[in-house]
């Protein structure tokens, strides 16, 4: 019996730690109005700094229908401005982010390439260049304890979405909800109670 109530209790408390918490910075949370306007008004959005040339856009934009990863909102480098960055004062890992192009008519990028640096602005790595076209394509970078990305392209326009990022270190574990402590409370005593049982 009790080698039931220790490979209970350590059920329990596996499931009740968390794992190291990812985000996902899909842009649905702010709206651009049918239009593209600048996301750095919005710093820092989602813990990030994102330089002017960020430009937040939703599928309602001319030309820019396939310009959301998921949901309707997405961003774009406006002007077509290359070099783009987003920085941030805590340090974070980056997992990668999903790039299109518009289906603008005009220049568009061929390719992406994602730089990263620590907070003593020392290279940490590039993806190199990815090739991207007007479906989106994931670029993975996964680089860890990022402090500034710099994002670059050969020519034109490009979309992004969905920028995926995990915090460092340990993540305090989140507050169970009452009907998992209501399960695991009566597990316990149904646990007890069967040890008692057994006693007697």
């Amino acid at each position: 019996m009790k080698k039931i109530l220790t490979g209970f209790l350590t059920g329990a408390v596996l499931t009740l730690a968390s794992p190291a918490q990812a985000a996902v910075v899909d842009f649905d949370d702010v709206s651009a109005g049918g239009k593209l306007s600048t996301l750095s008004k919005y710093n820092p959005y989602d813990g990030l700094s994102w330089t002017n040339s960020w430009f937040l856009g939703d599928t309602a934009v001319n030309g820019y229908s396939n310009g959301a990863h998921s949901g309707t909102q997405f961003v774009a480098n406006g002007f077509g401005v290359n070099n783009l960055g987003i920085s941030s004062a805590t340090a974070f890992n980056l997992n990668g982010a999903w790039f299109a192009t518009p289906a603008t008519n005009g220049s568009k990028a061929t390719w992406i390439n994602i730089t990263a640096y620590d907070a003593a602005n020392q290279l940490i790595g590039s993806t190199g260049n990815i090739a991207i076209n007007g479906n989106y394509s994931w670029v993975q970078a996964s680089f860890a304890n990022v402090s500034r990305l710099t994002i670059t392209r050969d020519k034109g326009w490009f979309v992004m979405d969905d920028l995926s990022m995990s915090a460092i270190g340990p993540v305090p574990s989140p507050v169970p909800e009452p009907g998992s402590l209501l399960l695991l409370t009566a597990g316990l005593l149904m646990t007890g109670l069967a040890a008692k049982r057994s006693k007697s």
